[in-house]
């Protein structure tokens, strides 16, 4: 049964695929990239999906005891909540409470860096989120996360990261 689980969690976070208006963040193993964004978006590079998870380790544990956490980067929007900004939010769901989630959010324009947000850390929790804003100014803008799950005591790996860009919009002020 051991043998399958470790199959099935190297299987799923091999998933690649893209859906509706958010984008789902590349999956990662275990060893975590660095945190900082890049300073340019890679030409021809579009968005990913991929999950992390883990499986809770012992004689008792089955193929039901995995916890499974999906990134997601939503589309740039201008804000509602701030007038005169394009802002971007990133999102980590995970389908029961972890031990942390750390995320940070970037934007860019026209393939430029323009704001990334601190990292942000969120404990004991099934979700996480985080953003970056810039006033608006005409362009096509495109966000971009990275996150880290650390999972409850027991489940292997202990933690997983991944990171992607999302769709690029173009956005008029």
């Amino acid at each position: 049964m051991r043998a399958w689980r470790t199959a099935a969690v190297a299987a799923s976070m091999a998933i690649v695929a893209l859906i509706g208006g958010t984008s789902p963040v590349a999956a990662r193993g275990a060893a975590a990239p660095d945190p900082s964004a890049p300073a340019t978006v890679p030409a021809g590079q579009g968005a990913a999906e991929g999950n992390v998870e883990a499986g809770k380790s012992g004689s008792d544990a089955d193929a039901s005891a995995v916890i499974r956490c999906e990134g997601q980067v939503q589309r740039p929007h201008n804000s509602t909540h701030v007038p005169g900004t394009v802002n971007v939010v990133v999102t980590v769901s995970c389908t029961a409470p972890v031990s942390a989630i750390t995320t940070r959010a970037a934007l860019y324009k026209n393939g430029q860096l323009v704001n990334q947000s601190a990292l942000r850390r969120q404990t004991g929790t099934a979700g996480g989120q985080n953003n970056a804003a810039v006033r608006c100014s005409p362009g096509n803008y495109r966000g971009w996360m990275y996150f880290k799950v650390e999972f409850p005591p027991g489940y292997r790996p202990p933690t997983g990261s991944g990171n992607g860009l999302g769709q690029e919009v173009p956005i008029n002020c």
